[in-house]
């Protein structure tokens, strides 16, 4: 639930500011214990990350072995739970996490794997947001049983490029590798505001700290981006997203502010506005199987 709906509905509710600073430190410190078993480690956030155990450094040759032994060791040095999901793919192992959080261990093994997704419901996969989840029920697809169901063709004329993820994931099938050199695809800022935005004016004035926020980090980062996209979110939680790509990779504030504006002008702004990003390049997605499982650990962090 977004923090401004809770307010609303519990007026005396009381916030924690948050420590960024403390959870960052804290992060590096696990991140020191996961270097210990393997350097193919793939940072998703501040508390989540994928681990390739196949060839490890510690030479324990089960994947689950090693998912205890960094559990134990972050709440040894940190107090913090973590909870960790062992497969033979990201996609399956990301699912095994969320399975016994917030401190819990689970295991999918290869012959469990399409078992395990086919009663899954599709919002439960990971890459199928909101919007997506609403299009495969208005398709009559509910569970991973549903999408497996599907043809390759049938899914790519409907969902495009991911149309092929979809068809091997609900196979149980992932051949995307843990990348401890994964190129950063975007930089993105949002924020949800206290009091809801009606109109186009204010709603560009509540966009331009976002703008400034995205390209400190853009600075900090030394990167160039040439798409901005922005996101807009509803009360009713309903989104719509406008692109903008420029001639060349923008290098400049008022670049990158013209070309939010012009997304703006496409957009019917109205109530909230949530998001701002740069965008240099797009996911793709591979859709061949290595019969070779690597062995992924997801870890989430509890704090």
């Amino acid at each position: 639930m977004p923090s401004v709906t809770a307010k609303r509905k519990c007026p005396n509710l009381i916030f924690v500011k948050p420590r960024f600073d403390v959870y960052k430190a804290v992060s590096l410190q696990i991140r020191t214990i996961f270097a210990a078993y393997t350097p193919i480690v793939e940072p998703l956030s501040l508390d989540e990350a994928y681990l390739d155990v196949t060839e490890n450094l510690k030479g324990v040759a089960s994947a689950t072995q090693i998912a205890e032994e960094i559990r134990a060791k972050i709440r040894a040095e940190t107090g913090l739970t973590a909870s960790a999901g062992i497969s033979y793919n990201k996609f399956l192992a990301k699912l095994a996490s969320d399975y016994r959080k917030p401190d819990g261990l689970f295991v999918i093994t290869p012959k469990m794997g399409p078992a395990f997704v086919e009663n899954l419901p599709v919002e439960r996969f990971h890459g199928v947001g909101p919007a997506t989840t609403a299009k495969m029920n208005r398709l009559g697809i509910r569970t991973g049983i549903d999408l497996r169901e599907q043809t390759l063709a049938f899914l790519q004329q409907h969902f495009g490029k991911p149309g092929p993820y979809y068809y091997w994931i609900a196979r149980g099938i992932d051949e995307r590798s843990v990348r401890a050199d994964r190129i950063r695809k975007s930089l993105g800022a949002e924020n949800t505001f206290p009091t809801d935005i009606f109109t186009f004016e204010a709603a560009c004035e509540a966009l331009l700290p976002i703008i400034e926020k995205v390209w400190r980090i853009r600075e900090g980062a030394e990167i160039h981006g040439r798409t901005v996209t922005l996101k807009v979110k509803y009360a009713d939680f309903q989104q719509i997203t406008r692109s903008r790509t420029g001639q060349s990779l923008f290098s400049t504030r008022a670049e990158s502010s013209s070309l939010a504006t012009h997304c703006s002008n496409h957009c019917s702004l109205s109530q909230k506005a949530s998001d701002f990003s740069a965008s240099p390049c797009r996911r793709s997605v591979r859709s061949s199987w290595n019969a070779s499982p690597n062995w992924a650990c997801h870890f989430r962090l509890t704090y």
